[in-house]
């Protein structure tokens, strides 16, 4: 179905909420994401009990960019108001989240040419567990921190990857990963309900339009609690309204894929961590 004429000013401001939700969406699902590909990777390890997981390219200096990605993931979502504190909070994480990912990448090429070096494994075991632990990440100092949900995602699939490599070195039992996975993943599904919460339920908006107008075009759009569109487009009469709900609920599902799916998804996986 083809878009039909919108005045320019609807337009302009409809785009632009569209470009922004779009791109928030897939920011956030590209910090899970990658998130449930370490699990995937570190279940693999950790069924096998064989090897050096943190010596895979994966956490080297050719693997993805960890703290890019968590830095685009809390701009995607900077709509929503945030104190000055809670900015400082955040972008002091990241801070800490650059420790570790620095120090992981070292891991990774010290594995490659002398070994495991435990020293430096338990420095990294200190530093990740200050990232799941940070007061960004505390309801109690911020309101809003399960927006922080996918980058936590990342962060707790990084701390069950030290986790596993200390259990591929004998220093830890099988026991206690699967015990710390869990733990994580019920943090990670108390913040998944509470953002959920936040960004739903969708809801549609359509112009009003002059009952004494001619035109009978409906200018409608999806719009989430915060009046970001998700969706629009127009229609006449009932066959197009059908053809609009169809494509509008496929935007829906799309959405909800986006922000909470791949989240879903980490939690499973920590859960499944046996």
């Amino acid at each position: 179905m083809k878009t039909k004429f919108i005045p320019a000013a609807i337009a302009l401001a409809v785009s632009s909420m569209v470009a922004f939700n779009v791109n928030a969406t897939e920011e956030e699902s590209k910090t899970a994401s990658i998130g449930s590909l370490i699990l995937k990777k570190a279940k693999s390890k950790f069924v096998s009990n064989f090897g050096s997981l943190l010596g895979d390219a994966l956490f080297g200096s050719q693997g993805p960019q960890f703290v890019s990605l968590s830095e685009e993931s809390l701009q995607a979502i900077q709509d929503r108001v945030r104190e000055e504190i809670v900015r400082d909070a955040e972008f002091d994480f990241i801070a800490d989240f650059r420790s570790v990912e620095s120090s992981m990448k070292h891991y990774s090429e010290t594995i490659s040419h002398k070994g495991k070096d435990l020293a430096l494994l338990s420095s990294l075991l200190v530093k990740s567990n200050d990232i799941i632990n940070h007061r960004a990440l505390d309801s109690r100092y911020n309101a809003d921190y399960y927006y922080m949900a996918d980058t936590y995602a990342l962060a707790s699939s990084l701390a069950v990857a030290v986790y596993t490599e200390r259990y591929l070195t004998g220093s830890v039992s099988k026991q206690s990963v699967s015990v710390f996975a869990g733990n994580l993943a019920n943090k990670l599904e108390t913040m998944l309900v509470a953002k959920k919460n936040a960004d739903l339920p969708l809801r549609t908006r359509c112009d009003g339009r002059d009952p004494y107008d001619q035109d009978t075009t409906n200018y409608c759009r999806l719009v989430d609690p915060h009046g970001n569109t998700v969706f629009h487009d127009s229609y006449q009469g009932q066959r197009e309204y059908y053809e609009w709900k169809d494509a509008a609920d496929a935007a829906e599902a799309k959405y909800k894929e986006d922000k909470f799916q791949k989240i879903q998804s980490v939690i499973n996986q920590l859960r499944n961590f046996r």
